[in-house]
């Protein structure tokens, strides 16, 4: 078992974990009556395929072990068919069914539910086990079950497992990054107030929240204007600006967790592997005289680490250093603010020559943060039409009014580097300058 896949299992198993989500997902709507015997029989060929989507995670000796069976050693079909009427709740309601599908050790790590609706409509879920996912997402398995139910065979050279590449990687990575990590890692803090920290810690359990919002007109222009004058992604900028306005107040360099997670879809997005994507961000200001230098300077880390750190999988430092990352309440993180960079590109699917959309699926909160999480996600959806935002937060220690405020102050900060570059960096707004007042709690 891969240290990737030991974290999910923990996270699953253990009695403490604040947040019970098993299931990885992604669902669409095929506007056809799909032939299911057809659909089965390329479901089937599909997890033939891959190893990951044949795994079990069962115990020996009061350990987990990961037994990957052959095609022909299951019995079990990887295709249900329910019955769908035709609303999200609905499709919610099946694809959470399987939440508990995996407490017991399983042949299959996928699920495929078909759902029939009112109309002539199918509903095509691809559910699996977190931990036996490693290195694939949802949509890929999506995308391949479409193309062989069209007819479109999927060779086997085609598919990279993941055992595959993993080791040898993970011995690259520690060769030539580990110490850079932990080096790294060991030169920040949280980029929180103490009594942040304190709550965080001292919680038995926390809930998740969100709030989200759209970037205005102003904010946008200010944005595209700084990300064409800096030569750089406006998601670089983003990143450059949170940086500036989550500075701790006294000046010591904080951790961010950083992260592109690839094409967005409904409620979610297409995981680009587990959590390779993943750097660390440390966020220095000292000697940086102007808010465009700093948000230059962070455009030239973050490009060095995001190719550096990719290197080794964040979740073999986290083992090697007995460090957390972040999946239980009462445990910081290596970072507890967190962005999440996402682009609006959905791409025109077909099925049986019949249209294919995105299935409207409202999320419950242990879906949408699998691990707990930090204290603070910060997601950008950037588009042809706008930038959808969103940040979901941990109670305790932050409040509605907090979240609210820190979406406005965001955007600010990008105007303020629009309007007045030359500004030092202790000019830019900072959530410290108005203090978040620590929330009463009954």
């Amino acid at each position: 078992m891969t240290p990737g896949q030991a974290v999910y299992h923990d996270f699953i198993v253990a009695p403490t974990t604040c947040v019970p989500a098993k299931r990885l997902f992604a669902a669409y709507v095929v506007q056809a009556r799909l032939d299911l015997d057809r659909l089965a029989a390329a479901v089937d060929r599909v997890v033939a395929l891959h190893d990951s989507l044949r795994t079990a995670i069962e115990p020996a000796d009061d350990m987990p072990v990961q037994v990957i069976r052959e095609p022909g050693e299951i019995a079990e079909r990887a295709l249900r068919t329910v019955t769908w009427d035709g609303t999200p709740e609905d499709a919610a309601r099946h694809v959470g069914a399987l939440d508990d599908w995996w407490t017991v050790p399983r042949p299959l790590a996928v699920q495929v539910v078909a759902g029939i609706g009112p109309t002539d409509e199918t509903l095509v879920a691809c559910v699996f086990n977190h931990v036996c996912s490693d290195g694939i997402s949802a949509e890929m398995v999506f995308d391949q079950i479409r193309s062989e139910y069209d007819g479109e065979t999927v060779k086997p050279a085609d598919v990279e497992q993941f055992a595959g590449y993993y080791q040898a990687m993970v011995e690259e990575g520690l060769r030539e990054t580990f110490d850079d990590w932990v080096g790294l890692l060991d030169q920040g803090g949280p980029a929180l107030p103490e009594w942040m920290v304190e709550d965080k810690l001292a919680a038995a359990e926390v809930s998740i929240s969100f709030h989200g919002w759209r970037f205005s007109a102003e904010s946008l222009s200010a944005l595209a204007a700084v990300a064409q004058a800096q030569g750089c992604t406006q998601f670089e900028v983003l990143a450059g600006c949170a940086g500036l306005y989550f500075r701790r107040d006294d000046g010591r360099p904080a951790n961010f967790g950083v992260i592109h997670s690839g094409r967005h879809r409904l409620r979610g997005f297409d995981v680009q592997g587990l959590l390779r994507s993943y750097v660390v961000d440390v966020v220095d200001h000292a000697g940086v005289p102007t808010v465009a230098d700093a948000i230059a300077r962070r455009r030239d880390e973050l490009r060095a680490r995001t190719e550096h750190f990719a290197k080794l999988p964040f979740e073999e430092v986290c083992m090697r250093t007995k460090r957390s990352p972040g999946w239980r309440a009462g445990q910081l993180g290596a970072w507890e603010i967190e962005l999440n960079g996402m682009y609006a590109a959905t791409p025109n699917l077909s099925m049986q020559q019949a249209p294919v959309r995105v299935a409207d699926i409202p999320l419950s909160e242990e879906a949408t943060c699998e691990n707990g999480g930090p204290t603070l996600l910060l997601s950008f959806t950037l588009g042809p039409a706008g930038i959808d935002a969103s940040v979901r937060y941990v109670s305790p220690p932050i409040d509605a009014p907090l979240a609210a405020r820190i979406a406005e102050d965001l955007e600010a900060t990008v105007r303020f580097v629009h309007d007045d570059p030359r500004a030092p960096v202790d000019a830019a707004p900072a959530v410290f300058r108005a203090a978040p007042v620590r929330p009463a709690r009954s």
